[in-house]
């Protein structure tokens, strides 16, 4: 028995070889599928009453409310004409705001025990003060000595102020428990003091 040869060759004839071996043909197509196109199609685009205006001068007030049921609670009085219906419905809202501006009404219960502070003590209770302050500044702390005196921590503070022992116990203490602090803990506090310093430079 003998094997002819093929006529043609074998790549020619495409419908013998496997589906996987043939090529594909692929079309690039672009889609809207990108953050920033999102981002675009989604941000909504401001209105033109809202835009001021570089040829007229800019003392005056642009109300420009959402697009919802008109409520006399939202529209500010200086909109409103002077016969306007909504300005009672104004005022009746703010007398019903606030329900406790009525002597009558009685107020809910404080929530600690009220107490009236001294804020006049004479040189024997200033020197006193001053005294058991500077003989145990630990024991004495600034919280007792107001409980004490019956004044403010702020005025003990003034009066009588902490010692140098005081102020080096609790440096060290500080210092101490920064040393327990893990890296992200630093790293806030860090960020922290920057903030101050940028808001005190007014940035």
């Amino acid at each position: 028995m003998s094997i002819l040869p093929p006529r043609r060759p074998l790549l020619q004839l495409t419908f013998l070889l496997p589906s996987c071996t043939l090529p594909i043909h692929c079309t690039p197509h672009r889609h809207d599928s990108s953050a920033r196109r999102t981002t675009k199609r989604l941000r909504p685009k401001q209105d033109k009453a809202a835009i001021p205006s570089h040829r007229e001068a800019r003392d005056h007030i642009v109300f420009n409310p959402p697009s919802s049921a008109p409520s006399p609670y939202h529209t500010p009085p200086i909109f409103l004409p002077p016969n306007d219906p909504r300005r009672r419905l104004l005022a009746q809202a703010h007398a019903h705001a606030n329900p406790y501006q009525d002597p009558e009404r009685r107020l809910p219960p404080p929530v600690r025990k009220p107490y009236e502070k001294s804020y006049s003590l004479d040189e024997a209770q200033i020197a006193e003060l001053q005294r058991l302050r500077a003989e145990d500044p630990f024991k004495w702390t600034r919280a007792k000595l107001a409980e004490k005196f019956g004044c403010s921590e702020f005025f003990v503070g003034m009066a009588a102020p902490a010692t140098k022992e005081r102020m080096d116990w609790s440096k060290q203490l500080l210092e101490n428990t920064k040393a327990r602090w893990g890296r992200r803990r630093l790293n806030a506090r860090e960020d922290r003091t920057k903030r101050r310093e940028v808001w005190a430079r007014d940035e």
